[in-house]
Order: C-alpha cells, then structure tokens, then sequence
C-alpha cells in the first residue's frame, strides 16, 4: 500500500510539473519577468486555471482575443460569448450577459425573440423566495412557479404574509405588516425591478448551459477589446 501511494504522489508530482512547464514557457514567450514566470509556475503546481485563465488573457492580443472569444462561442453552438441559446426553442437570445466585478449580469429585458423565454425573470434571481406550497407532495425544495421577492416589500395582512404567525400577531395588534412582495409568475419580473441578481444555478436548472467561471473571464475579456484597450 505504502508502495501504492508513493508510486501514485510521484506520478502525480510529475504531472504537477509538467503543467508548470507549460505555464513557464508561455509566460516566458509572452513577456513575463523571470520572478513573474517563477510565481505563475508555483501557483500552476495547485490550480493551472489562475494562470491559463487569468494573468494568460490579460496578455492577449486583440486578435488572438477574438480567435479564443470566436472558437468558445462556437463550442456552445453561440456566435458570441454574451448570447444564450433559450432552452424552449433553441432561438439565440443576443447579448443577455455581461460581468460587473467578476460576477455574471443580465441584460434587462433579455428576452428571447421567438417565445418570450424571460432570461431576467424573478425565478433566476438571488432574491427570489419560491413558494412552499405543495413542495412535500411534489417532492421537491420548493415550488418555482410563484413565490416572494426578498429586495421589495409590501404591506401585506398578517394571515396571509406570515400565517404560521398570524394568530399571535393579531393578538398583538398587528393587521399588517411589510412582508416580501408576492411573485405570482416566476417567469416574469416585476415592472419596477432594478435589483436584479443572477442567481447562475437557477438559471441552469431552467436549462441554459455554460455559465461557468471560464464564461465570464471570456465575457470580461470581450469587454476589454471593445473598450479598445
């Protein structure tokens, strides 16, 4: 067994360094200090990605940029990184996302062009409280179709905001009270709505693939070429 593990601890120690060997011979070609190139082969021995998808980009041409922005697109049957393929007719909704401060953002009101499919709807947001209603019967965590928004609140009477509790609020007196503001569509957003937050994982479980950490380095990359920098 001892045999086992240092025969597998070389193995992999000797895939670690190969993967830094790589690291060092593209930040050497693309203009690295040699301390620089030390510190990203290190760091490639733990996780590759913060060099091949982080300080690698930053060194891009504009046109190797489009090379890389054109073939990722086209890996996921997209013609640009921004847009997103609706998962209920397959249509191309254009430039649905971007990046603020490394996070994925969605346009307001991307909608898909052929069946309405609301990209910014209140169910693929962080703020979006789904409905508890018949969820043990159905099996699952929570009911997605209607529910409550966390961000806007609304005077609401006591029985029907907080029921578990009403009896003894009433019996304090209270009739009302600010209570999160129903959702009765999940897929529509409210008119007034400007917070919202894409939640990636409920926009996933509606179907829309690739929205991964790799998306948004891509998407920010694309940012920085059109801003001409």
């Amino acid at each position: 067994m001892s045999t086992f593990l240092i025969v597998a601890g070389a193995c992999l120690l000797a895939w670690r360094s190969l993967l830094a060997a790589q690291v060092a011979r593209d930040a050497r070609r693309r203009g690295f200090q040699p301390i620089e190139i030390g510190r990203w082969a290190l760091i490639a021995m733990v996780n590759i990605d913060h060099y091949w998808w982080g300080a690698r980009l930053d060194r891009f041409s504009v046109p190797e940029a489009r090379v890389l922005l054109a073939d990722s697109a086209r890996e996921h049957d997209l013609l640009n990184v921004t847009d997103v393929r609706c998962p209920l007719c397959n249509h191309e909704i254009k430039q649905a996302l971007s990046v603020v401060d490394d996070d994925l953002v969605v346009r307001r009101q991307a909608a898909c062009a052929d069946c309405d499919f609301r990209v910014d709807a209140c169910r693929h947001c962080a703020h979006f409280i789904p409905a508890t209603d018949g969820a043990a019967f159905f099996g699952r965590a929570g009911d997605f179709s209607h529910g409550r928004c966390g961000f806007y609140r609304a005077s609401e009477p006591v029985r029907t905001a907080y029921p578990q509790h009403a009896r003894r609020m009433e019996a304090l007196g209270y009739d009302t009270l600010p209570a999160p503001r129903p959702i009765v569509d999940s897929f529509i957003p409210l008119p007034e709505c400007t917070a919202f937050t894409l939640k990636p994982e409920q926009l996933r479980d509606s179907g829309v693939p690739w929205l991964d950490r790799r998306r948004a380095v891509l998407i920010r990359l694309q940012q920085r070429i059109n801003r001409g920098r």
